[in-house]
């Protein structure tokens, strides 16, 4: 029997609505013993008959939600400012913290090919924070590009996210961003460049994602069933919401980076791991 102390940390890897590819992962974290449990995995989600796929979701979460401290999600939770302003703002400069604060940091940090071209409409400031700050200082392997929340390849999922938030507590909800997740563990935990590298791949990814899996859970203290690891070193999408679950876990303790001074919180922050607990 579970205490009622545990808490629950869900992590949530959202696809498009028209195919089957979401999911959740729960993790259960009791204090007073300090370890860490991989409760289950829920992926392809399918919805009954008469029901849509975002009813599915929303069911599934609704049936998870007892004891949850936080919920990880691989989607932006917010959107680019210039689509939260009203038309009257755009007369002249524009006003909006967040996109003065991208102005800013684009006159401050230059990109190499000349200045940074920021879109308002497309991105956010947590994009440029992350692609010229955090991961330029990266050695060239290691870095990767950032989506942008409404990119091509994002605004659909970014779009959902908007959608199910109005069903969920935004208390709850934390943005990751699970190739950093991924990258930061690596790093922590001194592990093989090698598997940063190939965990992503369609043929050498299963190997890659068991090799992570044994020393996280054997260096952090993390409890998975075998069954369990099967299905997280076979699937990319259990495996990366598995780490937007323990994400959120470290967010809680306190064991995230925060963002730089005077960053604009309320356009949205990506939690990613700290080095150094």
């Amino acid at each position: 029997m579970r205490e009622a102390a545990a808490q629950r940390y869900l992590g949530l890897e959202l696809s498009g609505a028209k195919n089957t590819k979401t999911a959740v992962s729960i993790l259960e974290f009791y204090p007073k013993e300090r370890k860490i449990f991989l409760l289950d995995i829920h992926d392809r989600i399918s919805p009954r008959e008469g029901q849509s796929p975002d009813d599915a979701l929303l069911e599934l979460l609704s049936e998870l939600k007892p004891g949850l401290s936080l919920m990880g999600v691989n989607v932006p939770l917010t959107l680019p400012p210039c689509l939260l302003c009203p038309p009257s703002r755009c007369k002249g400069s524009c006003r909006a913290p967040a996109t003065q604060w991208m102005e800013r940091f684009a006159r401050r940090r230059p990109h190499k090919k000349g200045e940074i071209v920021f879109t308002p409409y497309t991105q956010r400031p947590v994009e440029l924070w992350l692609r010229y700050e955090l991961l330029a200082a990266l050695p060239k392997p290691l870095q990767f590009e950032v989506d942008e929340a409404m990119g091509g390849n994002r605004a659909p999922l970014t779009a959902r996210m908007q959608f199910l938030k109005r069903s969920l507590d935004p208390e709850t909800l934390i943005e990751v961003l699970p190739k950093l997740t991924a990258l930061r563990l690596c790093l922590a935990l001194g592990l093989d460049r090698r598997i940063l590298a190939r965990y992503r791949k369609l043929e050498e990814g299963s190997h890659a994602r068991a090799a992570f899996l044994e020393a996280l859970t054997e260096k952090r203290g993390i409890f998975i069933y075998d069954r369990d690891l099967k299905k997280l070193s076979h699937s990319l999408t259990a495996f990366d919401s598995f780490l937007c679950a323990y994400t959120a876990l470290l967010s809680e303790q306190g064991r995230c980076e925060k963002p730089p001074r005077g960053f604009p919180l309320a356009s949205g922050w990506v939690q990613y791991p700290a080095l150094v607990d």
